[in-house]
């Protein structure tokens, strides 16, 4: 039996906004369960899906969401989560004025929709690009969703 050492991962290292789209990071996976990261701005939703096979949680970590079902529609604010059980068509948006930050988890991991994995890539500290159009940066974007 293989010795387990259990390592802390700091979460704000997978933040990862894109002005474009919902964007998603692999955390962890295992052969039962896999955890992502995913922001959406304002305004952007994840598109009705449905996993045959697999139960999905929703937690949210900072700002507003609003997971959607065939059946039903449920607003979750910061640190409350649902459940949609395997075979649920449902999907994910933010209305809010906020950035949206939410964990997602799926067990078994196999019907986990593609996500880039690991922490995002620090940018270099030598950027040509003047700070005034790249945006705010991360600390910005995590003090305006987490309320800090």
């Amino acid at each position: 039996m293989e010795v387990f050492e259990p390592v802390a991962v700091d979460l704000r290292h997978y933040v990862d906004f894109d002005l474009a789209a919902a964007a998603g990071r692999r955390v962890f996976t295992t052969d039962v369960v896999a955890v992502d990261l995913l922001c959406l701005e304002p305004g952007q939703l994840v598109e009705a899906r449905t996993l045959p096979g697999a139960d999905v949680i929703y937690t949210v970590l900072g700002g507003r969401a609003w997971v959607v079902t065939d059946e039903a529609e449920v607003t979750l604010e910061p640190l409350q989560a649902v459940v949609v059980p395997a075979g649920v068509p449902h999907g994910l948006r933010n209305d809010a004025a906020d950035p949206l930050i939410v964990q997602v988890v799926v067990s078994p991991p196999d019907e986990m929709p593609s996500s880039v994995a690991g922490p995002v890539p620090q940018p270099e500290q030598d950027s040509a690009e003047p700070a005034a159009e790249r945006g705010p940066g991360l600390l910005d974007r995590l003090r305006r969703t987490l309320g800090g």
